[in-house]
């Protein structure tokens, strides 16, 4: 094979100039006897002005006709034809003038006649119009197969490109919440600024209030003092024995008395008050605070999978740059009821009702650690309670559904709340069994009412929420979700159908995912992330779903968006393209 390699560049190292690298094409011969191309020979020239230059293989200083490079001698043992059929491949590099009518299988190379006889003798060897018709057949195959390369190449190319808008987008997100979060810590500054100003007022102005009443009193009391002392020196100059004794009865028993003077002078200061200004954090332990607060950014690496769903931002439902939603609960009649959690910047907890569209409708101020959910009827109903958490509906007609009561002894209770009379609304309650658990922030119920997933809030501050699955009416866990990433703080959990299988999400709030988590055999195991890298998923807050099988999604900031499985989109194509709308 390598001495059939070897055979057949004799000729066609020849026939090919040096510097293209190509069939000779206008060969002239120089001086020197080396033959290069016309135009490779003009461009050379024109790097030497002097006229003269050096031959590419000899190096032999070369004179340039005064008619130019066309003026050298033209290579005549180069014959055209000979020339043409190096270009066209179909004669013999060994012996130019035989055509080339072979093919030897075991070198791999096209020959004619007389190679078959000097050289390949004991080679297999084909006709060449065979071994045409096959190498199409294969190269046939080869161009499918690339194609198909080509176009798996392109697709990635596609989504490396909209993964790189992708990653634009999610840093203009998070610019934007970078830039909230430091204009909440602004307007805290200046709102804690104003309320230390207020205070320090109040009190100087409290000091400043005692002082005017202590002054005005003794200036008062200096008053009648300085009288009394002047009644008694007019007394003594006058030394009339009437005056004299009136004034000095006055002095032993009246308004001169030990005990009345005593009065005028007790009012004596004891005390002395000052404005000072109190704290409980130093500067270091603040800014680390602020530091945590503003938060870190980090690369969170997630596997890319096959879409499931088509996510769609449906509204904005506040202009507070940190706007932290508790719970997001979708009506029956196209409207959202929305909670929000407490902070020291915003008293007062509100729970607004907006239409799809954005538009406020309603507003209820109501404690804002009440959960929200709903029981659909004609125009849907909301229910609210403090330490209790409404869930899962459970019958087809919607008219109980479940709840959860924190008794604050590390167990609640799990309960069916049935609704007797919708008008005036009457309900009762059925407590079914108690769950060991701490104080919980959500939980759901799966289709088949028997597992209960719940999320305890942390302990102390040191540690991390939990998710725990509970069996009906087993009251310890029967396991704890362990999350691919860490750290890890999930915020809200809810119970999915994705692909005809319901899984279980949960909310994750500092790495901006939604983990699909497998609910199989009683355990609980991550299979995925939904909507993996979705710029619009920043800090999910909060999960609900409605009856159109949407996933309901409130992010940090305020941002509702909503998630569509892709096979409901393509079994109901008008609502594919509304939503794409």
């Amino acid at each position: 094979m390598a001495t059939c390699e070897n055979e057949k560049s004799t000729v066609e190292e020849y026939l090919t100039c040096s510097l293209c690298l190509d069939t000779f094409r206008s060969p002239k011969l120089l001086p020197c006897s080396h033959t290069f191309c016309e135009a490779c020979l003009k461009d050379l020239v024109s790097n030497h002005p002097s006229g003269k230059f050096p031959c590419p293989s000899c190096r032999e200083e070369i004179q340039v006709p005064q008619d130019g490079v066309s003026a050298f001698k033209n290579n005549f043992y180069m014959k055209p034809e000979e020339l043409q059929r190096a270009r066209d491949g179909s004669y013999c590099s060994k012996h130019p003038k035989k055509e080339i009518e072979l093919y030897c299988v075991d070198c791999d190379v096209l020959m004619c006649v007389t190679c078959l006889v000097t050289k390949h003798n004991q080679h297999k060897a084909e006709d060449i119009s065979e071994a045409t018709e096959r190498f199409k057949t294969q190269l046939d195959k080869d161009i499918e197969r690339l194609e198909r390369c080509v176009g798996d190449v392109r697709k990635h190319v596609q989504l490396v490109t909209q993964e790189q808008q992708a990653v634009k987008d999610k840093h203009a997100a998070l610019v934007a919440n970078i830039r909230n979060r430091q204009a909440t810590l602004k307007a805290a500054v200046d709102k804690y600024t104003d309320d230390a100003l207020a205070s320090l007022h109040n009190i100087t102005t409290d000091i400043t209030d005692t002082h005017k009443a202590d002054l005005h009193c003794l200036q008062q009391n200096l008053q009648q003092l300085t009288k009394l002392q002047q009644r008694v020196q007019q007394a003594v100059d006058s030394g009339a024995g009437c005056e004299l004794v009136t004034v000095a009865r006055e002095m032993r028993c009246g308004r001169g008395s030990e005990e009345a003077v005593q009065k005028l002078t007790t009012k004596q200061m004891t005390t002395v008050c000052r404005p000072v200004l109190r704290f409980s954090a130093t500067l270091d332990a603040t800014l680390k605070h602020m530091r945590d607060y503003m938060g870190s950014a980090a690369k969170m690496e997630m596997a890319v999978s096959a879409p499931e769903v088509t996510v769609m931002e449906q509204f904005r439902c506040r202009d507070y740059p940190d706007t932290d939603v508790y719970h997001v609960c979708p009506m029956t009649n196209d409207e959202v009821w929305v909670s929000y959690e407490p902070n020291m910047m915003r008293e007062g907890a509100t729970s607004e009702l907006f239409s799809t569209g954005g538009k406020l409708v309603e507003t209820d101020e109501i404690d804002v650690r009440m959960r929200i959910t709903s029981v659909p009827r004609k125009n849907g109903l909301c229910m609210y309670s403090g330490s209790e958490t409404y869930a899962k509906r459970t019958e087809p007609q919607l008219t109980r559904f479940f709840g959860l009561h924190n008794d604050l002894t590390g167990q609640a209770t799990v309960s069916i709340v049935k609704i007797v009379s919708e008008d005036p609304l009457e309900y009762e309650y059925t407590n079914e069994f108690l769950v060991k658990c701490g104080v919980h922030r959500a939980f759901d119920v799966d289709a088949s009412e028997q597992l209960f997933l719940v999320l305890e809030e942390a302990q102390t501050p040191d540690l991390q929420r939990t998710v725990r699955l509970y069996r009906r009416p087993q009251p310890d866990a029967i396991a704890t979700y362990s999350p691919p990433v860490a750290p890890f703080q999930p915020s809200d959990v809810c119970f999915y159908t994705l692909g005809g299988h319901e899984v279980l999400l949960v909310a994750d709030e500092l790495n901006d995912a939604i983990h699909v988590v497998n609910v199989q055999d009683g355990r609980l195991s991550f299979a995925r992330y939904l909507a993996p890298g979705c710029p619009l998923l920043v800090q999910p807050t909060a999960l609900n779903t409605d009856t159109r099988g949407r996933l309901w999604v409130a992010c940090r900031g305020g941002t509702i968006i909503t998630c569509t499985p892709i096979l409901f989109l393509l079994l109901n194509t008008s609502h594919a393209y509304q939503t794409a709308q």
